[in-house]
């Protein structure tokens, strides 16, 4: 167990380590980095008029923590880890919990929700084109956001991914790799900052 956690914690290391100072071989995820950067910089500018300052500090740092091991895992192998995705999730229900009590069973609801939509969206996609869109990892990562920042964050949380991966295409062609239609690029990453940017920009859930 602290072996796999050291492992995790240095190749997240080196992840944003390379993504930040613009290092192949991540510096197609430079957008995604400074991302995360942004995020806490605002999360901690925010913080001192939040009356539930401590709890908001320790779910951001839960959430960041997590969200940049995701990315770091993806963009190295492509997969989102389970173990990962699981984390998220406790995490999404125990910040719902302790904020609002009475809402959780609606938040798990609109999570089943997100998972039946975002399963039939990738299935209907890989009938209509004959191969996958989205993997099963994205969409067993957008179920667990949903229980951060409820169906009404997906629409930033999406927006703000289409956007990073937009940035890192543009950066892959601009180093010459050939792109086409059927281009696969790793989508955790860009899920990752959309989901931490909603969730900081958001409300900081404890605060509502």
């Amino acid at each position: 167990m602290m072996l796999a956690l050291r492992k995790t914690s240095g190749r997240t290391g080196r992840f944003l380590g390379r993504a930040l100072a613009w290092r192949a071989p991540d510096r197609q995820h430079f957008a995604v980095a400074w991302g995360l950067v942004a995020g806490a910089v605002w999360l901690s500018t925010g913080l001192p008029e939040d009356p539930v300052w401590p709890e908001a500090a320790i779910a951001g740092l839960y959430l960041v923590t997590v969200l940049a091991a995701i990315c770091a895992i993806d963009a190295r192998y492509g997969i989102i880890p389970d173990s990962l995705v699981a984390a998220l999730a406790a995490g999404g229900l125990l910040q719902t919990y302790l904020g609002r009590q009475g809402e959780l069973l609606e938040r798990a609801l609109e999570a089943i929700a997100v998972l039946a939509a975002a399963a039939l969206f990738r299935a209907s996609y890989r009938w209509m084109r004959g191969f996958d869109g989205l993997g099963f990892g994205d969409v067993k990562f957008v179920t667990a956001a949903a229980l951060w920042i409820g169906i009404q964050g997906l629409p930033m949380l999406l927006l703000t991914a289409v956007l990073s991966a937009v940035v890192s295409l543009l950066i892959l062609r601009a180093e010459g790799h050939d792109l086409h239609g059927q281009q696969a690029i790793s989508f955790g990453p860009h899920l990752a900052v959309g989901l931490w940017l909603t969730w900081v920009a958001g409300p900081l859930q404890f605060g509502l």
